[in-house]
Parts: structure tokens; sequence; C-alpha cells
């Protein structure tokens, strides 16, 4: 399998940093990382096809993942994501299950876990 491209959206640059880290510390490309949902739907638009999976956080400023999401599945139906968030009210992570999400990661996060989570993803 060819290397996995990971784009992360979070607008705490320490987590999207610390992700970027442990992803790319197991093989993983991550290609970018936007700050909310207004940059990364200008960052897809500018790049189709480039990334293989996302990680998107909820409460962002500007435009939030849940926004981002509905409107990045017009977009790219074909984009795995998986949201990572301290909001995890089960209607929530219900909601964007429902909506195509593959998985819904509460904060804080454990490095295994998120490497687990993001591989199982990744051969959906």
């Amino acid at each position: 399998m060819a290397t996995p491209r990971i784009l992360i959206c979070d607008d705490k640059n320490f987590e999207a940093l610390e992700y970027r880290q442990i992803l790319e510390a197991r093989k993983m490309k991550v290609v970018h990382i936007c700050a909310n949902g207004q940059e990364l739907l200008e960052w897809l638009r500018a790049n189709p096809k480039s990334v293989d999976l996302l990680l998107l956080d909820i409460v962002m400023p500007v435009v939030d993942g849940y926004a981002a999401f509905h409107e990045l599945k017009q977009l790219d139906p074909e984009l795995k994501v998986i949201f990572i968030s301290v909001e995890n009210s089960a209607p929530l992570i219900k909601t964007v299950l429902s909506m195509g999400a593959l998985d819904f990661i509460t904060r804080p996060i454990k490095r295994d876990a998120l490497v687990e989570r993001v591989v199982k993803a990744l051969n959906r």
C-alpha cells in the first residue's frame, strides 16, 4: 500500500502538530494542516483527490468542522473523515456518523488509539 496521505483540520496548533508527529512516526504522511473549516474547503478545492483521510475537529473559528464536513461531502464524497473533538455528546456523534464520517475520537486521545483508528479507517 502506498504511504497514506493525511490532512488535519484543527485550530489547536499544538494538537495538530502532535497528531502529525504520531502519524509520521508510523510512516504516514501529513500533507497539510488547516486551522479552520474555511481554510480546509479552500485547500481541498485547490488540491482535489490529494489526501486519503481527514482528521477533523468540530469546534473551530470561521467555519466549524460540522459545517465544513457538510460541504465537503458534496465536494469529495469519497474522502474518509474521522472527527476528533472534546464535544462528545451521543446525538452529535450519531449525527456525524450517519452523515458519513468513519469514526469519532474523543479528546484527549491516546497515541495508539489514534494510529489504530486511522489505520482501520484507511482500510475501509
